[in-house]
């Protein structure tokens, strides 16, 4: 998802206009600059890393300019403990971990602190239960179906369980094939309540989830591939925020609409010149790998 801080500013951009002689070139205005934060935080036995960079012109090819001098710090307020992240390069704060901690725990209260020459952004995010992931299925396709490769091939199927309660829980399914993660914009998979909204007064405990979050971005798969798939807690705000910068990023051809600003969870404090874009998040991940026969 990385063209999701591109989709934050919108700014200097070049259209051309072509008539029988003459080419018409007209310049925008370039916009202010924006920090852009980058918060996605879960509880994975991995090294947590929140990023930090500047708005950079909406058409140009480099990595957006990294903010290098800005001080990361999460709070755990239901625990009351501080998390010190550290800058290690292109905008990269790290706070590393071992397969023994995690930061994250479910039902605590987070608060995200980015302090630049002095002024202090900030957010605030309630980490929510993710859900219960049985299994991966593969099926065979032996290439005569009508669809995907002519030559044999695998498809994985998710199996997983939704809490029913009328508590809606909302997941960001992400699959990845021999540790390389779909991150396209077309490749977004989230679920309400495991389906394509929010369930309630079920009948039974637990609801299976249901097409077309199941279907896994509808990858293909080789015999000897690793199909992995994480469901991360989300919240309904961060679920709308994923939504609308997906539609920016494919907004375009003959029925566009206008471009928009995409919402942030970002708070810019009083009297700073600069303003922050961006979204945080705290998950609770659970995982399968399933090895394609």
């Amino acid at each position: 998802m990385k063209n999701i801080i591109k989709l934050l500013f919108f700014t200097t951009g070049l259209f051309f206009l072509s008539s029988c002689e003459d080419v018409i070139q007209i310049k925008l205005d370039e916009g202010a600059k924006l920090y852009v934060i980058d918060a996605f935080v879960n509880d994975l036995r991995t090294n947590q890393t929140i990023r930090v960079v500047s708005s950079d012109n909406y058409f140009s090819n480099r990595e957006a300019p990294p903010v290098s001098n800005a001080q990361v710090i999460l709070k755990d307020l239901t625990a009351n403990v501080q998390y010190n992240f550290t800058y290690t390069s292109n905008g990269n704060y790290v706070f590393p971990l071992t397969n023994a901690d995690t930061i994250a725990r479910i039902n605590h209260q987070y608060e995200l602190n980015v302090t630049i020459d002095g002024y202090v952004y900030s957010s605030l995010s309630l980490q929510k239960r993710t859900a219960v992931l049985d299994s991966i299925s593969a099926v065979y396709n032996d290439g005569t179906a009508g669809f995907g490769p002519p030559s044999p091939f695998y498809n994985c199927f998710l199996w997983a369980r939704d809490k029913a309660d009328d508590n809606p829980d909302y997941y960001w399914i992400k699959t990845s094939r021999n540790d390389t993660l779909f991150d396209k914009p077309g490749d977004l998979n989230t679920a309400i309540d495991g389906t394509g909204g929010v369930v309630t007064n079920a009948g039974v405990d637990t609801l299976d989830f249901t097409p077309p979050a199941i279907f896994l971005g509808f990858q293909n798969y080789r015999s000897g591939d690793k199909c992995k798939v994480e469901i991360h807690s989300i919240s309904r705000e961060t679920n709308n925020f994923l939504f609308q910068a997906v539609a920016q990023i494919q907004n375009g051809g003959l029925f566009a609409t206008t471009p928009e600003n995409v919402r942030t969870n970002i708070s810019t404090p009083e009297g700073a010149k600069t303003k922050a874009v961006g979204w945080f998040n705290m998950a609770t991940v659970v995982s399968k790998i399933k090895i394609i026969p």
